[in-house]
């Protein structure tokens, strides 16, 4: 016998299985027993079987043949006998006639019997000859197969890769044939591979010699779920954050499957609230990180975050397991070592994955933390089951510390390493395609990950010199295709193909490749405006098909342009981040109402907008010169580029929705400056203008009423708030670029300066002379001071209104004021400095070294003014101001990651000026004008510390 053919399996199948016979596959209901076999031997041993029938038959033929003669000879010396008998009654027969016949017929009784026995006794030994020479020919058949191994093993992701030691060692060698049990713990839609083969050889992996078998289950569901350290004991135990455990998720039919973990956190004070009805338990996240160590890094080291924790279902060794899961045994594997120890090892169907405990979900859920499992599956009852009484108890005071690995990260997605789906298990096929651009390798189809992908693309940035992508299924099989008798269709030869190759340049088609070359040419001005957002780009597409038995996927090469774009702004500074071709600002006024923040009636203002800003854009170079910005308009400007090459200015006329943004900042800005210094400004400039500083008057009347006042409360200390103009520059630069994380995608990169000094600083004044007049013998004092200064300050009332009686003109008023304050104040100004961040919209952050830092100034001011004006003939005016004030700064040091505490130290400053007019006022003669400066001193050194950062 030839003893190195490959062997075929036979499967004595039973009602309700199907069999798909392209792909060799039995697919159970659910969890049975049925007989397999060799095939060559069952054939073998059909014949024998119906040799052995025949030769049976044979035997029982001639056997009854014999019995019937002996029963035929039986009948009839019974019915002479009756007839002998009747005529001896009938005196036709004498008495000795009738004895002696019936002594012949016991006589013949006897004889007969002995013949029966005789004719059994040989016909069973007929038998047992004809059953002995079937034992001993299908012993002869058997032993011709006394060197057959068996594979018998579980199915992962794809078809096993069997050698000549793939055999299962708990199997005995000759095994022709026996009867299989699939487990119920197997249940849920993974595989078991059986297949027959010489020893020696290697098995095929394939039906007719091999076979899978897999059972869906009827009911899967989620039956228990328990906490466990690395010994697989039961937690009870309180544990500290940081720790990390395992949870293990018992199911029933659910073997091959991926499931969605949600880790919540019972919400004791909501429970007690609404009795437990509502599902409003803090959700813990899963979150991956970048760095490992928990006290260094911070949330610029997540790379992933996520809800759900994704896990596969699979089978695990365990001594210990709760009554109710889905047990059975395996025999592990030790590469078959033939140490004898091949008994099979209890095994259970569960999720089993380990959970780190993060610090984290401390800010999530509190200090104090009841978690508990819900899991998702669309097969379920109710496609999710709640665990509430699988809890883990957390404290951020507890002691006990379980590590059950030395990961301080939660890895969001772990998807199973068993093919349920039977149509992939076709041995025509592929699993992985990748490509390759500008030398930069990328996967673009995991059958485990993308199997249900309707439509793959693989999406590149070229600029306008060609270059080559190739694309390769990495794992090609082209055996046993359906198509290998017709050569045209033949996945071998027809595996990649396209449409139409015209379009493609330098086309090259292989077995399992296909390159081609793309480029992109430079873009118009108009087609670059159109194109500022990745869904309005123009992109170039070149269809490709990968196609086998088992997969067929449409995957598109889609090419996007190489171009960026770069804007910068500023309001009310200087701008060094914007390093454009263009210097040219485009000076933006606000006209919206609020951008982003007041969508309902954007559709009725747009018109409006739209037409007012043709107003604003009648200078075609929209160039504005420095200086003094009103609150209501800011500066921008933006450029773009090619391949890395700054091309030009772009400037907008009507309706963009970049303006979008522009008047979503503008109505923040706005919306603070209302609070207090427009209006301060505007009344500022009005009163100036007069030259008649109602402010003034309207201060004096104030403090006069509050004087003149009883029962003066400390609560009604006037308190004056002010808020500071924000001032701002920066640049953000995007572009389209390919992702690191997910191959194939790509996503928009920002890349983001900006300073604000301030964003936004608020003021605190307190006048210390309406303090000063709670205070005994001060107060008194500190009213006739202000009695005196308010006398000589009204006198020119007195002199004006004796002009206007007499019909004089303004040349013969007087104008005499006299101000003074002291304050005491606080004041804080928030600043942020983002010099290196960048942010991709598929890979998150890659770098963000973002600065902000809270600067806090508290001390005393000062000063006083005095105004004279002797009609037109002379006019001088005096000023003085002076303060002392401590500095302390609060940082962010992003690179020690460290907050930085600076005291800066104490600073005192003095300023004065006096400006007097003579001879013609008319004229604005000068005779001298003393422009104020700032003279600031230092009065001692300051000092920081530092704290360390989680």
């Amino acid at each position: 016998m030839d003893k190195k053919s490959p062997l075929h399996i036979y499967v004595e199948s039973k009602p309700g299985q199907t069999f798909h016979k392209d792909i060799g596959w039995l697919e159970l209901k659910q969890a049975e027993s049925f007989n397999i076999y060799i095939k060559e031997f069952k054939d073998r041993k059909d014949v024998l079987d119906q040799k052995q029938k025949k030769d049976l038959e044979k035997e029982n033929k001639e056997y009854t043949k014999k019995s019937d003669s002996l029963e035929k000879e039986e009948q009839q010396s019974y019915d002479f006998l009756v007839k002998n008998y009747n005529d001896y009654k009938a005196g036709k027969t004498k008495k000795e006639t009738y004895d002696a016949n019936f002594k012949k017929r016991e006589e013949g009784i006897a004889a007969r019997k002995k013949k029966y026995a005789e004719l059994g006794s040989a016909h069973n030994k007929n038998v047992e000859g004809i059953n002995k020479q079937y034992e001993t020919d299908l012993k002869a058949i058997q032993d011709d197969y006394k060197s057959v191994r068996w594979v018998h093993q579980l199915v992962g992701d794809r078809r096993p890769e069997l050698t000549a030691e793939s055999f299962n060692e708990a199997m005995s060698t000759g095994t022709s044939s026996f009867k299989f049990s699939f487990g119920e713990f197997l249940e849920g839609g993974g595989a078991v591979y059986l297949e027959p083969f010489w020893e020696g050889t290697t098995p095929q992996g394939k039906y007719p010699h091999g076979i899978l078998i897999n059972a869906k289950g009827l009911q899967p569901s989620v039956i228990t779920g328990e906490w466990t350290d690395a010994d697989n004991i039961k937690i009870s135990k309180t544990l500290k954050f940081g720790s990390s455990v395992y949870l293990n998720i018992y199911t029933d039919a659910l073997y091959g499957n991926n499931i969605k973990v949600q880790l919540k956190d019972k919400d004791q004070v909501i429970r007690l609230v609404t009795l437990g009805i509502t599902d409003a338990d803090d959700k813990l996240f899963a979150t991956e990180y970048l760095n490992n160590e928990t006290e260094e890094r911070t949330k610029e080291d997540i790379s992933k975050q996520k809800e759900f924790f994704e896990r596969p279902v699979s089978v695990h060794q365990e001594k210990t397991v709760p009554s109710t899961a889905k047990r059975g045994y395996l025999v592990e594997e030790d590469g078959n070592k033939y140490d004898g120890d091949a008994k099979g090892k209890p095994n259970v169907q569960k999720s089993k994955f380990a959970v780190f405990i993060d610090p984290l979900w401390q800010t999530m859920g509190g200090d104090y933390l009841e978690i508990y499992p819900v899991i998702y599956h669309d097969r379920i009852p109710g496609k999710k089951k709640i665990l509430q009484d699988c809890i883990l108890k957390i404290d951020k005071n507890a002691v006990e510390e379980v590590k059950v690995n030395d990961s301080n990260s939660n890895q969001v997605v772990i998807l199973s390493q068993v093919e349920t789906d039977i149509a992939f298990f076709h041995p025509c096929q592929y699993t992985e395609i990748t490509g390759e651009y500008n030398s930069k390798k990328s996967t673009l189809f995991q059958r485990l990950k993308d199997k249900y992908k309707n439509e793959l693309h693989y999406r590149i940035v070229s600029d306008e010199k060609e270059k080559p992508v190739k694309i390769t299924i990495t794992d090609l099989k082209t055996d046993d295709c359906m198509f290998e008798d017709k050569p045209e269709q033949w996945h071998e030869k027809k595996a990649v193909t396209v449409k139409d190759p015209v379009k493609y340049k330098g086309l090259a088609i292989g077995r399992n490749d296909i390159s081609f070359s793309v480029a992109y040419p430079k873009p118009s001005r108009e087609e670059v405006i159109d194109m500022m957002s990745l869904e309005k780009v123009k992109k170039q597409v070149y269809p490709v098909q990968f196609d086998s038995c088992a997969i067929s996927k449409p995957l598109n090469v889609e090419v996007y342009p190489a171009v960026y774009y770069e804007v910068g702004f500023k309001l009310a500074a200087e701008n060094p981040f914007f390093t454009g071709q263009t210097k040219s600002y485009t000076q933006r006024k606000y006209l919206g109402k609020g951008g982003f923040f007041n969508k309902k009636n954007n559709k009725k203002i747009r018109k409006a907008q739209s037409d007012a800003r043709d107003e604003n854009y009648k200078n075609k170079k929209q160039e504005v010169s420095e200086g003094r910005l009103s609150y209501s308009q800011f500066e921008v400007a933006l450029e773009w580029g090619y391949n890395d090459i700054k091309q030009e200015a772009i400037t907008f006329s009507g309706e963009h929705p970049v303006f979008n943004i522009i008047d979503s900042a503008m109505w923040v800005i706005n919306t603070i400056s209302l609070l207090t210094f427009n209006k301060e400004a505007d009344e500022a400039i009005a009163e100036n203008k007069n030259k008649r500083p109602e402010q003034v008057k309207k201060r004096n009347k104030q403090r006069n009423a509050y004087l003149g006042g009883k029962n003066k409360k400390v609560s009604k200390i006037p308190f004056k708030v002010e808020i500071s103009q924000p001032a701002f520059a920066g640049a953000v630069k995007w572009s389209y670029v390919a992702s690191e994380k997910e191959g194939g995608e790509i996503g928009t990169l920002y890349e983001v300066k900006f300073k604000a000094d301030p964003l936004i600083e608020i003021k605190g004044s307190l006048d210390l002379l309406f303090v000063a007049t709670k205070i005994p013998y001060v107060g008194q004092a500190i009213q006739g001071i202000t009695a005196v200064a308010d006398t000589v300050g009204s006198s020119d009332d007195f002199w004006n209104k004796i002009v206007d009686f007499f019909g004089g003109g303004d040349e013969y008023k007087i104008q005499l004021d006299i101000d003074y304050y002291l304050d005491l104040f606080v004041s804080g100004a928030f600043k942020i400095e983002a010099t290196a961040t960048k942010y991709h919209t598929v890979d998150g952050f890659m770098e963000n070294d973002i600065t902000p830092s809270v600067e806090i100034k508290f001390g005393v001011e000062c000063g006083g003014s005095l105004t004279a004006k002797f009609g037109n003939i002379y006019s001088l005016e005096a000023e003085f101001q002076g303060s002392a004030y401590a500095v302390l700064n609060i940082a962010k040091n992003a690179e020690t990651k460290v907050l930085e505490c600076k005291y800066q130290g104490l600073y005192a400053t003095i300023k004065a000026s006096v400006k007097t007019d003579s001879d013609n006022l008319n004229n604005n003669t000068e005779d001298n004008d003393a422009d104020p400066s700032e003279k600031k001193y230092l009065l001692h050194d300051g000092f920081s510390y530092e704290f360390k950062l989680d």
